[in-house]
């Protein structure tokens, strides 16, 4: 996110709120499932509106470039599903390419 402005230790409240404040169409792509439920992260996400998806914990076995070729490999499918859901909501990534997205509660 260093190119955005943020630096490694920005919290997470910041982000979320200054992405949900940009007028861009964003898609959240993190690893961290404590969003949903931290009470500050899980607000903060609500009303910012964002979209996004959490990656399984399986993405955390394998070598990096692999789950990132899943992730584009995807990434039409994903594109095209979460410009559909509605605003704040989060889906789980599964590494199998055939499975869809699971909603998460947040």
């Amino acid at each position: 996110m260093a190119d955005y402005g943020f630096a490694g230790n920005t919290p997470d409240v910041d982000w979320i709120t200054r992405l949900g404040a940009d007028p861009a169409v964003w898609i959240v792509i993190t690893g961290d499932q404590r969003i949903r439920k931290n009470l500050a992260e899980r607000t903060a996400w609500i009303r910012a509106g964002l979209k996004g998806f959490v990656l399984a914990p399986s993405y955390n076995k394998m070598p990096i470039n692999q789950g990132a070729s899943v992730l584009l490999w995807r990434w039409p499918v994903m594109e095209q599903f979460i410009s559909a859901a509605a605003p704040g909501s989060m889906f789980e990534l599964s590494i199998n390419r055939r499975t869809g997205f699971t909603p998460l509660a947040v």
